[in-house]
């Protein structure tokens, strides 16, 4: 009989293998290319969005600049300028709570901007009640000082810069004995300043993870002895208020307010950080 051939349609099983490779990584770059051309035109429009705010609070329309800095929020941005622009202008249309809300949000991504820094502390100062902002004990003022200047993102790279280069720098003492000792302090350098920075880095990585921070958006609210509508009233807070979000059961939160008091309200009249 004759031998079974080893060609299908004319080609080589080698060439098929190659076509098929080629096809499979131009296919990769079509979807790069569609992906890439799809996150630009969405960049833009995001742009789009965001100038169209912008004109739209210059021009005191405050509810269309507010539809569409929150457009640009459910979409998944998360933006200091956006945070900022959109505290300001729920500022402008007097809703104390929701301009604290954002004024906080945006001082956390970008703690040392004056414009945020000056409006927030403007608006807490409109806060009724006690003050809102908890001083802190002194060791906190000490051990943490970092975080009301440097973000939380900020820090961790710091730790990261310092560490690598500390790491870096007794690496080349051991290696490089003819400059050992300026290798070596260096590292010491690097490492007492990586033991400053490092506790502000896990109070800030502790604030954000496991300490819930909220804003009380409505006019006034009782805070009670217990999660229960006819429980005793302890204390009240006010729109703007920045509260601690201790527990939670059901409807209901247990929070602390600056000076330590504690009690229970409900989740509908607050927002979280």
């Amino acid at each position: 009989g004759f031998p079974p051939t080893t060609k299908v349609m004319g080609f080589q099983p080698r060439m098929i293998m190659k076509a098929l490779k080629l096809l499979i990584f131009l296919s990769f770059l079509l979807c790069a290319a569609g992906a890439w051309a799809q996150e630009e035109v969405g960049q833009r429009g995001y742009n789009t969005i965001f100038f169209r705010a912008n004109n739209s609070y210059q021009e005191d329309q405050y509810d269309a600049a507010i539809k569409d800095y929150e457009r640009l929020i459910n979409a998944g941005l998360r933006s200091a300028n956006i945070y900022y622009n959109l505290g300001n202008t729920y500022f402008r249309t007097a809703n104390k709570g929701k301009a604290i809300l954002y004024y906080e949000r945006a001082f956390r991504m970008r703690p040392r901007d004056e414009n945020i820094r000056a409006n927030l502390g403007f608006a807490r100062k409109l806060v009724e009640g006690i003050a809102q902002q908890d001083s802190g004990k002194w060791y906190r003022q000490a051990f943490f000082f970092l975080r009301g200047f440097v973000s939380v993102d900020e820090t961790a790279f710091l730790v990261f810069v310092l560490y690598f280069a500390a790491m870096l720098l007794v690496s080349l003492s051991v290696l490089i004995k003819a400059q050992r000792k300026i290798f070596y302090y260096s590292a010491a350098v690097c490492g007492f300043l990586l033991i400053i920075v490092l506790p502000s880095f896990i109070g800030g990585v502790y604030e954000s993870e496991f300490q819930q921070k909220a804003v009380i958006e409505v006019e006034e609210t009782a805070v009670r002895f217990e999660p229960d509508e006819d429980a005793t009233v302890h204390f009240k807070l006010y729109e703007g208020a920045v509260i601690q979000i201790t527990r939670s059961q059901g409807e209901w939160h247990q929070v602390r307010r600056g000076d330590g008091k504690m009690g229970w309200l409900r989740s509908s009249v607050l927002s979280v950080i």
